[in-house]
């Protein structure tokens, strides 16, 4: 049996309702976005609110772990370059890299290509090395935040009978090692 709708509990809430807290809910999500998250994670500061709070200085801390990255910054470089795998072989390429500093990538094959992004510390003989990516694909695109002094990158094997080219683009703060 069924209340009828004058017998209904004053407690629940009516389309009306729900309606104006969704709204209410998107303007306050809207406020926080240009307020607090532009400022803090982008740098972006339309109503200078974020440098009234000291916002802005978070953006530049962060602004490694974006691809927004400002590429006048001083340190920062930008390569492309194009790196050729033997067939039924395979090459690594370099970059070296200080503790803490950051670089972006992107890479991409016409062939699926096995893979390890790895980095080796300077120093040590011992072979080790940290991988922080392995697999196969045709491409790959990330960020790395060096967790030690040395050289990162990228080994990549060609299990094909044809040379493949691999299409790297880097940007950050390191030095090119190059094809080892």
């Amino acid at each position: 049996m069924s209340a009828a709708p004058d017998e209904l509990p004053h407690n629940q809430a009516s389309g009306r309702t729900l309606l104006l807290s969704s709204i209410g809910a998107l303007a306050l999500a809207a406020i926080a976005l240009v307020l607090f998250i532009l400022p803090a994670e982008y740098g972006i500061d339309p109503t200078g609110a974020g440098k009234a709070l000291g916002l802005d200085k978070l953006a530049k801390t962060t602004a490694a772990k974006t691809y927004i990255l400002d590429e006048s910054a001083e340190g920062y470089r930008k390569d492309t370059v194009e790196i050729e795998i033997p067939p039924a072989g395979g090459l690594e390429y370099k970059l070296h890299v200080k503790k803490g500093d950051h670089f972006e990538y992107s890479w991409t094959s016409p062939v699926a290509l096995y893979f390890d992004f790895h980095g080796e510390p300077d120093g040590d003989d011992s072979g080790y090395f940290e991988s922080y990516a392995e697999g196969t694909a045709t491409g790959l695109a990330g960020s790395l935040n060096a967790p030690f002094d040395g050289n990162h990158g990228w080994y990549w094997e060609n299990r094909t009978d044809e040379p493949v080219t691999v299409k790297l683009l880097t940007f950050g703060i390191y030095t090119v090692v190059g094809k080892l």
